[in-house]
């Protein structure tokens, strides 16, 4: 790996000069095609900065979804050949709000299953790891209209007790720092 630097002299805050320097990174061949990021203790050290610091920059950058977080494996940049330029989904929630229209839950249901093939490798895991798996049927006062189905790595934290009855996105996003 190329040698980077950060100029502990410099005016600009040190987490914004290491959030620079990973979008730089993020531009090299060897990490497009997926190679994970050096652990946090090792970056940090090669970086002369505190893992806190490290911290701050990754955190903004998978928040906004440059990284891609894996406990247990590690960071590395999220692929971009797959790629919006949405900055926001609104949730289903949030659009009938935003049309006046009042939603009725006619059936929420949250359970722990194992995932079929084409589940787990979208997830990354493997069939004998469960997932939450989440359904909702849902509509107005005259009747129901929609039914979602959600599946959630085990990462994300979620128990299967959550009320799910409102924006499932602000229950990603507020209560496990998730970003949708």
């Amino acid at each position: 790996m190329k040698r980077y630097s950060i100029d502990h002299k410099s005016q600009i805050p040190l987490h914004a000069q290491v959030e620079s320097l990973l979008r730089e990174m993020s531009e090299i061949r060897e990490y497009k095609e997926g190679k994970y990021l050096p652990n946090e203790v090792e970056l940090a050290k090669q970086l002369g900065i505190s893992r806190n610091t490290l911290r701050q920059a990754t955190n903004k950058l998978v928040y906004e979804g440059i990284l891609l977080r894996k406990k247990g494996v590690g960071t590395k940049f999220a692929d971009t050949s797959v790629n919006t330029r949405l900055r926001n989904w609104s949730s289903f929630s949030q659009e009938m709000k935003a049309l006046g229209i009042k939603i009725k839950n006619y059936e929420i249901r949250a359970d722990w299953v194992y995932p079929d093939r084409e589940v787990a490798q979208f997830l990354e895991i493997s069939q004998d790891t469960r997932v939450l798996k989440m359904e909702r049927l849902r509509g107005t006062v005259q009747g129901p209209f929609v039914y979602f189905f959600s599946f959630f790595h085990p990462r994300i934290g979620l128990t299967g007790r959550e009320d799910f009855s409102g924006s499932l996105y602000d229950i990603l996003e507020n209560q496990y720092s998730t970003r949708v």
